[in-house]
């Protein structure tokens, strides 16, 4: 019988890809340990931007990472699959496709919504909680649009116009404040007068966002509603749901094609149907371990949990289940390591809430911030948490998305990042630039840099000066005085070898002025010149003329190479090859 210790991981959200990531980083070196993550589907979904995606506000590659690239290098083992049962007696997992061994299993499903068994919510509602549902909501919000379009009858048009957000909490005031946005954008493109796209935020009780404790910050999301247009209807309970229309408790009937739905959760269905021990809203038990109340071997983590101690009731938010996969996955290491078991800590760092692509409300740890400076601290935290989980791949593909390729100008900093004009403009500019890299080097080379020292130790500038008074042909060096550090590295370091800092910096000048006329690695070339011209200025060797090569090189850095260059050949095999292999794999160091 093998001695290895099996470990099951269901669900590949967030508290399942914390619970891998801990495991790895614990059992790396450890080959008597297997770990292996199953999900029905190969990406993990970013639940918190769903509303963006919904909203046309960003591609939906945006909100999908793919698990294999999360893991790849790791030792966690990625099987797509659908579980269908569980045998907890037996420790075996049965998916559609194949029966899994576990010593230790970490149940991390995703929650469903919860319909409060409203008539009409389940049949004709759109519900916000997986990508699928972004999609479709995204797909039927456009799809209004164009028939609105050619729709001569102004009721049947003001129907199809109308859309209703159910649910005042962060699912449904950030999906209504991404339509408040795309309203416009959607309105040019089909021609629709804005007058007539009304949208609803439908809240039962008398107030919104009651994770957040300040009125003041409600009642800022509630102002800028009212400046995208959104209408907020509290107290305002839905009681049915039919293909065309809603009517509330009040008895008001509602025209509208589109209702969506995000007013609550419930515990996973499949997960409340393996008979374990069920707390509140049928989430289920657990002790301070993560344990369930059966089996010491069989871990809950995520929204489907029901943990509470002195500081309260495990909340249904991100932060929450990533610090119980956590805990989960450290307390199996414990059990298999024979050491302690660790008790679960609550300790969040507050909330935030965006209403569209420019504002945002947030409450992190007393600080509270709004507007622009809440979205940037949205924006740093996402930063952080895509780092952690795919590095810098990740986090450029975020970049990407969110500001450098956004359209109809919904990011907080606008459009400019994302204004873009074709590259073959700039290949006048980079072979200028080579050729002209290149005329400086051979020019020295002429000037005898290769045999004689010509960086001399003392006061360059004081030198140069002397030279312009005495009528010289040399223009007023940039700089009126060399910066201390500078001297000390020209008197120590560069004087003594001068011929040899001489060649290096000819055939630089030379290497990369030949690289950028080809259009060869053309983002290190650009790099580098750019550097070399802050160098040379620095050293008090130039005059402002040198300020062209600076800004020239700036203009390179985005890659100008790819047109009309080599780097249009060369780049995407060496990127594919770099992908494959092993260092890449466990840094995350390369772009998509």
């Amino acid at each position: 019988m093998s001695n290895t210790k099996k470990v099951l991981i269901l669900g590949g959200g967030y508290a399942g890809v914390k619970a891998g990531k801990t495991l790895h980083k614990i059992f790396k070196q450890n080959e008597a340990v297997e770990i292996t993550l199953i999900d029905k589907l190969p990406y993990h979904t970013l639940m918190t931007e769903l509303h963006e995606v919904a909203g046309h506000r960003t591609e939906p590659d945006s909100i999908r990472i793919d698990l294999r690239a999360i893991f790849s290098g790791r030792k966690v083992n990625i099987v797509t699959d659908e579980v269908e049962k569980i045998d907890f007696e037996q420790k075996k997992v049965s998916t559609t496709r194949k029966v899994f061994d576990f010593d230790y299993l970490i149940i991390a499903f995703g929650s469903s919504t919860n319909s409060f068994g409203i008539p009409g919510i389940e049949t004709y509602a759109y519900t916000l909680w997986s990508y699928d549902d972004a999609m479709k909501i995204r797909h039927q919000v456009e799809k209004m649009f164009q028939l609105a379009a050619i729709e001569d009858d102004e009721e049947t048009r003001r129907q199809m116009l109308t859309f209703a957000v159910v649910g005042g909490g962060f699912t449904g005031v950030e999906m209504a404040g991404e339509l408040g946005e795309a309203k416009k954008h959607l309105s040019e493109k089909y021609g629709i007068n804005q007058d007539e796209v009304t949208i609803y935020n439908i809240e039962a009780t008398s107030r919104i966002l009651n994770t957040l404790e300040d009125d003041r910050q409600v009642k800022k999301v509630e102002r800028r509603f009212k400046r995208l247009g959104v209408t907020l209807l509290k107290d305002a309970a839905i009681v049915n749901v039919m293909p065309d229309k809603f009517e509330l408790k009040d008895g008001r009937v509602i025209a509208c094609n589109t209702l969506i739905w995000g007013a609550g959760i419930k515990v996973n269905n499949f997960v409340g149907s393996l008979g374990l021990k069920a707390g509140r809203a049928g989430r289920v038990d657990v002790n301070e371990y993560m344990q369930t109340a059966e089996y010491a071997n069989v871990f809950v983590a995520g929204d489907n949990t029901h943990y509470e101690d002195a500081d309260g009731l495990l909340p249904q938010i991100v932060e929450a289940a990533e610090q119980s996969g956590h805990t989960a996955a450290e307390n199996i290491a414990n059990l298999i390591n024979e050491k302690p078991l660790q008790p679960h800590k609550q300790v969040y760092h507050g909330f935030m809430v965006s209403v569209g692509s420019r504002y945002c409300v947030s409450d992190n740890n007393g600080l509270k911030l709004s507007g622009f400076f809440s979205m940037l601290v949205k924006h740093l935290v996402n930063f952080y948490y895509l780092f952690t989980v795919s590095g810098v791949a990740q986090l450029f593909e975020y970049w990407r998305h969110e500001f450098f390729h956004i359209k109809n100008n919904r990011s907080f900093l606008g459009g400019h990042f994302s204004k873009a004009s074709p590259n073959f403009w700039l290949v006048p500019l980079r072979m200028f630039l080579g050729f002209m890299w290149v005329i400086e080097g051979v020019n020295k080379i002429n000037e005898g840099w290769l045999v004689s020292a010509k960086m001399i130790a003392s006061d360059a500038v004081s030198q140069a000066t002397e030279q312009v008074a005495e009528g010289a042909t040399y223009a007023e060096p940039l700089l009126k005085e060399v910066p201390g550090i500078v001297q000390w590295m020209i008197d120590k370091l560069i004087a003594p070898h001068a011929v040899v800092f001489q060649t290096m910096m000819v055939f630089a000048e030379i290497a990369f002025g030949l690289m950028l006329i080809v259009g060869l690695f053309t983002f290190i070339s650009a790099i580098a010149t750019t550097g070399m011209t802050v160098a040379i200025t620095l050293t008090g060797m130039s005059d402002a003329s040198i300020l062209w090569y600076f800004f020239g090189g700036i203009a390179m850095i985005a890659g100008a190479g790819s047109t009309f260059g080599c780097d249009y050949y060369v780049l995407p095999p060496l990127k594919r090859g770099w992908k494959r292999t092993a260092i890449a794999k466990k840094s995350y160091l390369y772009f998509h």
